[in-house]
C-alpha cells in the first residue's frame, strides 16, 4: 500500500484526505473531474513518464531550481567516487537500507561509485545520526532550523560548483515510523548527490515536493533515469541552463572535440 504525505502534514492513503464523507453528486462529480486531472500528471511509472525526451523541463528544474530565470544557478555535481562513514547510532533497520540504496545506485551511475569508508579518513561524506548539537559542531554550516526538525544536508564545492565533501543528519528519536526513516534517508542522501531541489510533479519519486509526495522506498523508473542521465559524461559540473538545454538537445557529440 502507497502511502503519501499531505499538505497539513498527516498521512493518509492518498492524495486528498477528507474528514467529511456526506458528498452530494456535485462534490463527487468535482472530485472525479479534479482525480481525472491530477493523476496522471503525479505518477511517473504507471503513466510511461519515464520516457526521458519529454521531461527536459522536470530535470533542469531539479538541477537548478524552479526559478532559475536569472541564470545565477549552476549545476552541482561529484566527480570523485563517494565513500560514507556513519557516525552516532544508526538503526540497523536504516544500516540495511543504506547497503541496499548503495547498491542501487552503483547500478544506475557509471562515472562515479558508491562505497562505506573504513574510517573518517577515507571519508568525504557523513552521516550523523544522534544530538543535533553534535552534528552542528562538525557541520557549523548547516541550517540550525532543520537539524531541529531531525534532518539536515550540507554539501561542500569548489569554485567549478563540484562537491568535494557532503554530510546528513538524521534523529531517529524524532521520528516514529521506521517506513518514514527509510524514506527520509534515501531522500536525503539521493538530493545529496547534486539533485538538490524538489518538484511537485511525481508522488512516487524521491524527488518530489509537497503536497503531492509518497513515502517511497525506492527509485521510480523516471527517478533512475534522472540519476543516470544526470551522472552522464554529458552533464558537467558548473554548468549554467543554458549549457544544459544544450546537451540535452544535442547530447554529447561535441564533447570529444573539447
Amino acid at each position: 500500500m502507497k502511502i503519501a504525505i499531505i499538505s497539513n502534514g498527516a498521512v493518509g492513503n492518498g492524495l486528498i484526505k477528507y474528514s467529511d464523507q456526506r458528498f452530494n453528486f456535485c462534490h463527487l462529480l468535482a472530485l472525479f473531474l479534479f482525480v481525472l486531472f491530477v493523476t496522471p500528471a503525479h505518477s511517473a511509472d504507471k503513466y510511461q513518464y519515464e520516457y526521458f525526451d519529454g521531461q527536459h523541463g522536470y530535470f533542469k528544474e531539479l538541477l537548478l531550481g524552479r526559478y532559475a530565470n536569472n541564470n545565477d544557478n549552476r549545476v552541482w555535481k561529484w566527480i570523485d567516487d563517494v565513500k560514507i562513514f556513519v557516525k552516532g547510532d544508526m538503526p540497523a533497520s536504516l544500516n540495511k537500507e543504506l547497503d541496499k540504496i548503495i547498491v542501487e545506485l552503483n547500478q544506475i551511475s557509471g562515472s562515479i561509485r558508491f562505497e562505506r569508508a573504513a574510517s573518517e579518513d577515507q571519508a568525504n561524506y557523513f552521516m550523523f545520526f544522534g544530538s543535533g548539537a553534535s552534528y552542528l559542531l562538525f557541520e557549523p554550516n548547516a541550517r540550525p532550523k532543520s537539524v531541529e526538525r531531525g534532518a539536515a544536508l550540507y554539501l561542500h564545492k569548489n569554485t567549478g560548483y563540484e562537491i568535494l565533501k557532503g554530510s546528513m543528519y538524521i534523529d531517529p528519536a524524532m521520528l516514529e515510523d521506521d517506513a518514514y526513516k527509510k524514506y527520509l534517508l534515501r531522500k536525503i542522501f539521493s538530493h545529496s548527490l547534486g539533485i538538490r531541489y524538489q518538484a511537485p510533479y511525481y508522488a512516487d519519486s524521491v524527488f518530489s515536493s509537497l503536497p503531492y509526495r509518497e513515502i517511497t522506498l525506492k527509485y521510480s523508473n523516471l527517478d533512475k533515469i534522472i540519476i543516470k542521465e544526470f551522472y552522464s559524461t554529458c552533464v558537467k559540473a558548473g554548468m549554467d541552463k543554458y549549457e544544459l538545454d544544450y546537451v540535452l538537445i544535442n547530447g554529447c557529440e561535441q564533447e570529444g572535440s573539447n
